[in-house]
């Protein structure tokens, strides 16, 4: 009696896992029916007064290795690369530029705990912080290739963080929507002494690299094994709060 009690037991055991498993939250890429899946992982200034708040990420891709999300929100104004002469020698890397060295170093610092950024994979050269490739705000399959719609659709426009905008982001006329510029990690290919940016009608253009009121939009790597999922519904008003697993968990 005692061994068939202990038999319903595990049953219950295992159909209480298998639903709990069914029913745990999964990231997903961006599906045109359904939209973005939106999570929060690490934090910044992002008030007017410097208050520091989560960030809010859109998971653009998923697959085994890796979700790709980039910031939803344009988090700070700075330069891309501060000499022209230099730029125009080293803009096809962008792991050379002085923005990349700045989102891996001092960024990086501020932005994420030590768990945080194991949690990260890199991105070729550029270290595991970095920017969209112009190719991304092109793709339709991610949700960026759209056109814009400056009433109906944001396209590839992005808009500050209050932060942001006060301390020195360009923000363009309230006629094409209040949104800012943001760089990209390309060079282009009219002026190698100017970085790919979007602008105000929200299409890809460019500027000079040492521009310091253009935005940044930072985008990452995060594990697809390095991280659970403790809160939220995945929506931009109810993200998912996303924590790095602790190192060794198998959860």
């Amino acid at each position: 009696m005692k061994r068939i009690f202990s038999f319903f037991c595990v049953l219950a055991l295992l159909a209480v896992s298998l639903l709990a498993a069914a029913e745990a939250p999964a990231l997903r890429g961006y599906d045109r029916d359904l939209g973005y899946v939106y999570l929060t992982f690490g934090e910044y200034p992002q008030t007017k007064e410097g208050e520091v708040r989560p960030i809010l990420w859109r998971v653009l891709t998923m697959d085994n290795e890796k979700a790709y999300l980039c910031s939803e929100y344009i988090l700070f104004a700075r330069e891309l690369h501060s000499s022209l002469t230099e730029y125009k020698k080293i803009g096809a890397d962008f792991g050379q530029t002085e923005l990349c060295a700045y989102l891996n170093g001092e960024f990086a610092a501020q932005a994420f705990s030590e768990e945080e950024l194991a949690a990260l994979l890199p991105c070729e050269t550029f270290g595991k912080v970095f920017l969209l490739d112009g190719a991304d705000l092109k793709n339709k399959d991610i949700g960026m290739g759209e056109k814009t719609n400056i009433n109906k659709s944001a396209g590839l426009r992005a808009w500050g963080t209050d932060y942001a905008i006060a301390n020195g982001l360009f923000v363009y006329l309230k006629k094409y929507g209040s949104h800012s510029p943001y760089w990209v990690r390309n060079q282009s290919t009219t002026d190698k002494r100017h970085g790919r940016c979007t602008k105000a009608t929200g299409v890809l253009g460019h500027i000079e690299s040492g521009r310091d009121n253009e935005g940044v939009r930072p985008a990452i790597y995060l594990k697809a094994d390095g991280f659970s999922i403790e809160g939220g519904s995945g929506t931009m008003e109810d993200p998912y709060i996303v924590v790095p697993k602790a190192e060794g968990s198998e959860e």
